[in-house]
C-alpha cells in the first residue's frame, strides 16, 4: 500500500501554481540569497537529493525562470549552467558522455565556483606565462 501526502497548491498571479515543496525551496533560496548579500556567504542546494515528483521539479523551474545567461561547457560530458530570473541564482546540471545525469544543482553565488580560476590554476598560469615570455624574442 503506497501513503500519499497531501500537497496544497497555491496559486500564483500569472495563474500558475506553486505547490508547497516548491515555495519551501524557493524560501531556502531567498534565505541563501540574503546570507550572499550580507556575508558573501555562497551555497549550494542539491537538486538529486531531494524527493520531488515530475510536476514539482518543474514548478521550481517555472518559478525560477530563465535569466540572460545560457551555457553549456564540455567537461568529460556536457555541463549545463543556466542563469535563473533571480541574480546570483544558478541552476548547474552535469551530465557524463553518455547523457546521464551526475550532479544537478541550484547554487546561490555571484558566479558559479567552477567557473572560477582555483589559486593552483593561477599560480601555474604565472609560472607558464612567465616561462613563455622569458623565451619571446
Amino acid at each position: 500500500m503506497s501513503a500519499t501526502i497531501p500537497l496544497k497548491v497555491k496559486n500564483m498571479p500569472d495563474g500558475g501554481t506553486i505547490g508547497g515543496g516548491v515555495k519551501a525551496i524557493g524560501y531556502e533560496i531567498l534565505s541563501h540569497l540574503e546570507k550572499l548579500r550580507s556575508s558573501g556567504e555562497a551555497a549550494a542546494i542539491d537538486m538529486r537529493s531531494l524527493p520531488m515528483a515530475p510536476e514539482e521539479y518543474q514548478g521550481l523551474m517555472d518559478m525560477l525562470g530563465q535569466g540572460e545567461l545560457d551555457l553549456t561547457i564540455e567537461i568529460d560530458g556536457p555541463t549545463h549552467v543556466r542563469e535563473t530570473a533571480y541574480a546570483g541564482v544558478w541552476w548547474i546540471q552535469h551530465k557524463d558522455r553518455h547523457d546521464q545525469v551526475l550532479s544537478e544543482y541550484i547554487e546561490i553565488n555571484h558566479v558559479p565556483e567552477f567557473l572560477s580560476a582555483q589559486d593552483d590554476q593561477i599560480t601555474a598560469a604565472i609560472d607558464i606565462l612567465g616561462e613563455r615570455l622569458k623565451g619571446a624574442s
